[in-house]
């Protein structure tokens, strides 16, 4: 996997990121910053792959705004591959508005994806050569249950990653688990996919139960606790690097970009849910998603800090 192509497909999304500079209190305004910033869960991921080196393709759609058009240009000038994104003048970008406790802990979010509804796949509208060049594509919930399903079906050779993004939307997945190579989720949104009670099952359960539907590497995430990997019928855990959080928008993004990073470059499992775990790490210590300071000479570092 030396030399992989990585196709994301998923939502684009412009945040706006609000931090508080006092506890949030109901029925009133709450002083702050306010700050926008390209998003979007698989356009946080392919970002955060750019910042690596990886030179990913990103496949979505945009709305024929101004906000479209600036992340557009701004995806581009990161160093991804957009010439497959659609842009839909009829249709409104998609939009992220996440507020932030004082401490950069997250408060509360919306997110307003129904453009990446649009994005599908049929004879009138082939995936994109682009993408069928990829060796590896990675795709997140905000899609469409039927655009999983013919993503999954087209997989042929690839390496077929997927996302779990939230606690409603990571049912969506159930119908092609057994066509998933690499799963990334966390405790809730596992307890959601196997429909159990949050809390039922400890993370390495939540794990070893997906990974035996027939998922080769599972990986859930537990906020700051250990993240619990299951991989060829193994399950391990390993714990976060300790930091003091700016802002977790994209952590989990960025997991997924240094893990798969990492595999690109034939690294175990194991080994690559520690550039995952730094790349994340390296996230949270900044404002916004996929920042300037993720980079492979900040990642390494990292990781030598564990050494």
């Amino acid at each position: 996997m030396s030399r992989s192509k990585v196709g994301v497909i998923g939502a684009i999304h412009l945040d706006r990121i609000a931090h508080a500079d006092r506890p949030f209190k109901p029925d009133t305004s709450t002083p702050g910053k306010i700050v926008s910033r390209p998003g979007g869960v698989g356009a946080n991921i392919a970002r955060a792959m750019a910042r690596l080196g990886m030179n990913p393709t990103m496949y979505g759609c945009l709305g024929g705004d101004a906000d479209g058009a600036y992340l557009a240009q701004s995806l581009q000038e990161c160093g991804i591959d957009t010439s497959c994104i659609r842009t839909l003048d009829d249709g409104r970008t998609g939009s992220y508005l996440a507020l932030h406790n004082p401490d950069g802990t997250l408060f509360s979010a919306i997110s307003d994806s129904l453009i990446t509804s649009k994005v599908c796949f049929s004879k009138t509208n082939p995936i994109p050569q682009a993408l069928l060049d990829c060796d590896i594509w990675l795709c997140e919930t905000n899609l469409e249950e039927e655009t999983l399903l013919e993503l999954a079906r087209a997989k042929e050779h690839r390496l077929f990653a997927a996302d779990t993004v939230s606690i409603a939307k990571a049912p969506k997945l159930r119908l092609l688990l057994s066509e998933i190579d690499i799963l990334f989720t966390n405790t809730d949104e596992a307890a959601a996919l196997l429909d159990c009670k949050p809390g039922q099952f400890t993370t390495q359960e939540l794990a070893q139960k997906l990974a035996s539907m027939g998922i080769p590497t599972v990986l859930v995430s537990d906020s700051n606790k250990p993240l619990a990997l299951c991989c060829k019928g193994k399950t391990s855990s390993h714990t976060p690097f300790s930091v003091v959080p700016v802002d977790v928008t994209g952590a989990g993004d960025a997991f997924i970009a240094g893990f798969l990073y990492a595999s690109s470059r034939n690294n175990e499992p194991v080994n690559a849910v520690k550039s995952g775990l730094a790349s994340a790490s390296i996230t949270v210590e900044a404002t916004g998603a996929a920042p300037e300071t993720l980079s492979p000479q900040s990642l390494n570092a990292r990781l030598l800090e564990r050494n």
